[in-house]
């Protein structure tokens, strides 16, 4: 299965083995490298991973831990964050609506009442909303 991001995916999830894949109103699990299924969407929508990246570090002047562009035209741009347990997270940035933290945990709501709770600190995370805030308005004032 070659997955493609696209606009109703809220998120994610990767592990060593393989990616829990939230949508709106579907979720499963793909047996893929997630530079794969990033690169692919990327092509897909016309660029490359490798230019996408090149595109963020030049249009925020930031090198570490870098919002990721997958499509301008449909506004997907994912945030990167890697939480204490060993996941890693790629969350879509148009559909974050508020995150707090509860009981050592990092609770995200999402549109559509969905919610996620993960490991990880509050500025860490505030950091890459941050990040990706400024290019999406760098990308939007171009």
């Amino acid at each position: 299965m070659n997955y493609i991001i696209k606009n109703d995916t809220l998120y994610l999830r990767v592990n060593n083995e393989s990616i829990y894949v939230k949508e709106i109103n579907n979720e499963m699990i793909l047996n893929e490298n997630i530079i794969k299924v990033l690169n692919n969407s990327c092509i897909y929508y016309g660029s490359s991973l490798k230019g996408r990246i090149l595109g963020a570090k030049s249009l925020i002047k930031s090198k570490y831990k870098l919002p990721l562009i997958i499509s301008e035209k449909n506004n997907l741009f994912f945030i990167n964050i890697k939480d204490k347990n060993g996941y890693e997270y790629w969350l879509n940035f148009q559909y974050i609506k508020d995150y707090i933290y509860v009981d050592n945990l990092l609770k995200i709501f999402f549109e559509y009442d969905k919610s996620l709770l993960i490991n990880c600190s509050w500025t860490i995370f505030n950091n890459q909303m941050l990040k990706c805030s400024r290019l999406y308005v760098v990308y939007s004032m171009r």
